[in-house]
Order: structure tokens, then C-alpha cells, then sequence
């Protein structure tokens, strides 16, 4: 709609993609992730911004230019992914912000129906589903347990006993510093299990002296 000479229509895309993005990005917030709620109000803004720029641009084919922005998402993404020993980290909060940027473009191109609903399937996605994964699914992320042991026990000794309490585990290190002897074991999760049971349980293996549990 143009009144004046103005399309009053940018304004509204403007303030709609920073709306949305914020409705990805309080999740993200809540969750505790690095790229919370401003960085994906940006990344939608700014996506919008450039798609409708090169739309109302003469001579410009918009496409091209939200092309551009899924590129250049991907930096973005890979910046929130994080390996952290055995266990892969962000990769939820990359792919939200790839939404995020797509629903930016799909504003800047003022297709709203497209926008909305992928606004509220992305938001059912990352709070229905991870319920979902939580409580009727097995947990599926790996565990990374480094094992303290006295310099007179026999590593194999404790991993064979180990192994028992992690029966779906591997050795991945073996390590010696300060007299002392570490073993890293990484180990798929087992449904409703704690965590402090698990390092409860391997403390009490002989020889032991401390258990470290990451994931």
C-alpha cells in the first residue's frame, strides 16, 4: 500500500520480522543458549531487510538476494555450534536460526501466510517436541565419563567392571598425570537414568578415587 508517495507496507514488515524472530528467540533465551532472543530478532530483521530491499531495488531480482541470506546464515550457525568432547552442542540453536532467517525472507517477500505458520510449527518444534523427546523417547546423547584411578589398580580391571554399569560404553582415552590414571568413557544415556546415580555407582568401583560426567 503506498500513501504519499510511502509504501507504509515496509514499516509493518519491519516490525512483524523483528516480532517473530522474538518468538523463536525468547525460546532459545529461556533454554539458556548463546543466541537468544536479540540475535535471532536481528537475524530475522535483517533478513526481511535485505529480501525487501532487493524487491523495491530496480533492476533486482529479490531472490538473489535471499539466496545471499541463506549463505550467509551459515557462519552465523556454525559460530553456535560447539563440540565439547564426545558431545555436539548448538546444533538446535543453528538450525532455529536458519528458520529464523527464513521466515525474514518469506516477510521481506510479504508472503505472511508462510511466515506466521512457519513461526508457530519452528516454536511446537522446540517446546512440544523436546517434551516429547524427553519424556517417551530414549535419550540418545552420549555421555563423556572420565574415571580417576589409583595408580595401583589395573585400568582394564576397572573399565571391565565399568563396563558393566555402561553397558553400551567404549574407551576412548587413557591417560597419566601426576601419578594418577584417568580413563575416558563415553557411553549412550539410558532413559530416566540420573546422572548422579551413574557417577554414584562408579565411584564406588575399587580403585576409583573420582568420577567426572559430561554430555
Amino acid at each position: 500500500m503506498v500513501i504519499g508517495g510511502v509504501d507504509v507496507v515496509v514499516p509493518v514488515q519491519i516490525l512483524v520480522s523483528a516480532g517473530l524472530g522474538a518468538a523463536i528467540g525468547l525460546e532459545r533465551e529461556l533454554s539458556a543458549q548463546a543466541a537468544g532472543l536479540r540475535t535471532h530478532m536481528l537475524v530475522c530483521l535483517g533478513a526481511a531487510v535485505f529480501t525487501l530491499t532487493g524487491a523495491i531495488t530496480l533492476h533486482t531480482d529479490p531472490t538473489r538476494i535471499a539466496a545471499q541470506v541463506v549463505t550467509g546464515i551459515g557462519f552465523l550457525g556454525a559460530g553456535a555450534i560447539l563440540r565439547e568432547g564426545a558431545t555436539v552442542r548448538g546444533l538446535t540453536t543453528a538450525a532455529s536460526l536458519w528458520l529464523t532467517a527464513a521466515i525474514g525472507v518469506a516477510v521481506g517477500l510479504r508472503s505472511w501466510n508462510a511466515a506466521w505458520l512457519s513461526t508457530v510449527v519452528g516454536l511446537g518444534i522446540l517446546l512440544l517436541v523436546k517434551v516429547f523427546e524427553r519424556d517417551a523417547l530414549p535419550r540418545r546423547r552420549m555421555l563423556e565419563i572420565t574415571l580417576t584411578v589409583d595408580p595401583e589398580a589395573h585400568i582394564d580391571s576397572v573399565v571391565k567392571r565399568a563396563s558393566a554399569i555402561l553397558p553400551k560404553s567404549r574407551v576412548i582415552g587413557v591417560a597419566y598425570v601426576n601419578s594418577l590414571q584417568t580413563v575416558t568413557i563415553v557411553s549412550r544415556a539410558e532413559h530416566r537414568r540420573a546422572i548422579t546415580e551413574i557417577a554414584t555407582e562408579l565411584r564406588a568401583l575399587g580403585g576409583v578415587r573420582g568420577v567426572a560426567v559430561s554430555r
